[in-house]
């Protein structure tokens, strides 16, 4: 079953998507969290600590592989965790993917990243329908799904109109 059938869109959240991805998806952004960016690795340690009962120091200890078996294992990130996940994912993994999105609308961005000084107004889903369209043609339908389904958790308000897209019915 695809990742679009098994959520719930209406009240879609970073924290409510993260669970439903498939694990080898959850260790990949895991992976990068884990990435030449301390901050990013900080939280995860954090967040690990906590589900472990660790202290961070503890955590930092051990592998990197080993954190990321863990954290997979037994995180459960609330939304503000989720969010960094997400982002850290697709921005780590899936630069290419964002790119062609976001050239496809029209929107201003260097390598599927948008100037922070350019916040894109929302986005109709007549207009996300052809965007939509190009990235099945071009990417794995289930890399296309996650990446859709963050945008509309992470940001939907701009990024709403994909809702009657995403839709399991839509795809008949």
């Amino acid at each position: 079953m695809s990742l679009l059938h098994r959520l719930s869109l209406d009240k879609l959240t970073p924290a409510r998507l993260w669970p439903a991805l498939d694990e080898p998806v959850r260790r990949l952004a895991v992976h990068a969290m884990y990435g030449d960016d301390p901050e990013l690795r900080g939280q995860a340690d954090e967040a690990l600590a906590g589900a472990l009962r660790f202290r961070p120091a503890g955590v930092r200890k051990l592998s990197v592989d080993k954190r990321i078996d863990y954290f997979v294992r037994r995180v459960h990130p609330d939304n503000t965790l989720a969010s960094s996940l997400l982002t850290t994912l697709h921005l780590a993994h899936r630069r290419a993917l964002l790119g062609v999105f976001l050239d496809a609308l029209g929107i201003p961005n260097d390598d599927g990243l948008i100037p922070p000084d350019d916040e894109p107004e929302p986005v109709a889903t007549a207009r996300l329908a052809p965007a939509v369209d190009t990235l099945h043609e071009r990417f794995d339908a289930p890399d296309v799904d996650v990446y859709l389904a963050s945008l509309l958790a992470l940001d939907p308000q701009t990024w709403g109109g994909l809702r009657p897209l995403l839709e399991p019915d839509a795809a008949s």
